[in-house]
């Protein structure tokens, strides 16, 4: 074999590449000296975004797109880190797939506040001890996680952006199939795994935990008798070994999550916004609201209703439109809106995920 050649082309390449992130991460200081000087906030989606275009336009080798990006990730988080170092706070304990996609959307090179209830997430951005929050919002199995929307009826948090991931689950123990006599994990990964369950531990006992890696934890505890669903990271920090894998009901299992934060996302040709409305208790107050999008052509990715609290039989329903609200088709719209319904705001405006 004849290695010499190209490990000692690697090793030039390396020398580059460590020169190059060091010239970057001098510019990435430079860049939060000036933003400091003019209250720029240091995350910026957009222009991360923007970024990651701008390389996936010039990678041509085979590495596949989702390589680069996790790759660039931690290189766009090391530098933003040098402006100023964020912290996120996120549902769940550290390995659930929340705290995954919060890796996934800022990179690691940042400072994790792991959170077992979905309010105390927004609480923890509202009160400013993090400058942004992950919560899961929709699964594709699944449907809603109520507790993200309902939240979001009294919260002045808004959605800064969205992340899409692609979720598989895991059965983890200490013990072996037939020692299994209890199950934990969060409810909804229980309800996206029904038909496995039913087939292999239909005798076991399923005890709900606040997330998929807690779940994780408590089976550690347990010993053999106790399994949890959950990562293949959550069984390696927890000392279980995986006896089943990819065991959800169908294999197209994806998960939306939501940042949230306090900022305002500007255009950027591909977004998406989130809103809420209430509507008058009177026959055909919802189909009117619904016109207003169906008039101007506007794309509705999601709507959903919810009950309000102390209010029987009172609803408020949460729509995401295709557009921006600085878009003049979007804001002819929401100014018809606003006259057919109670009330509507505006959860936030973000680049849509493709």
């Amino acid at each position: 074999m004849d290695l010499e050649g190209p490990r000692k082309r690697i090793d030039e390449i390396d020398a580059e590449i460590a020169r190059l992130l060091s010239e970057r991460g001098e510019l990435a200081v430079e860049v939060g000296r000036i933003k400091a000087q003019h209250s720029v906030r240091v995350y910026n989606p957009q222009r991360e975004m923007q970024v990651l275009e701008n390389v996936f336009r010039h990678a041509s080798g085979p590495l596949g797109r989702e390589a680069i990006e996790r790759i660039y990730r931690e290189v766009i988080s090391a530098c933003r880190a040098l402006e100023d170092r964020p912290v996120i706070a996120h549902f769940g304990a550290p390995a659930s797939f929340t705290h995954m996609a919060a890796v996934r959307s800022f990179g690691s090179d940042c400072d994790f506040v792991a959170l077992d209830d979905m309010p105390d997430v927004f609480t923890t951005v509202e009160k400013g001890a993090a400058q942004y929050g992950v919560v899961p919002v929709e699964n594709s199995t699944g449907g809603v996680v109520p507790q993200t929307i309902d939240r979001f009826i009294e919260s002045p948090l808004r959605i800064v952006g969205e992340r899409y991931m692609d979720v598989h689950h895991y059965l983890c123990s200490k013990g072996t199939l037939e020692e299994i006599q209890r199950v934990y994990t969060h409810p909804q990964v229980f309800a996206q795994c029904q038909r496995w369950l039913r087939e292999h531990l239909s005798g076991s006992e399923r005890y709900e935990e606040s997330s998929s890696s807690r779940g994780a934890e408590r089976a550690s505890q347990e010993g053999p008798g106790a399994a949890a669903i959950a990562t293949p990271l959550a069984a390696e920090i927890y000392g279980l070994d995986i006896l089943a894998e990819r065991i959800e009901d169908y294999t197209l299992n994806r998960t939306r999550f939501w940042i949230i934060g306090k900022d305002e996302n500007p255009p950027t040709g591909r977004d998406k916004t989130s809103i809420l409305f209430t509507t008058r208790h009177v026959a055909g107050s919802l189909i009117r609201a619904l016109e207003v999008f169906d008039r101007h052509q506007i794309n509705l990715t999601m709507i959903q209703s919810r009950p309000i609290k102390g209010a029987a039989w009172e609803y408020v329903f949460f729509i995401d439109l295709q557009g921006h609200p600085a878009d003049n088709i979007v804001a002819a719209a929401l100014d018809e809106l606003d006259k057919v319904t109670l009330f509507y705001r505006v959860l936030g405006a973000y680049r849509e995920e493709e």
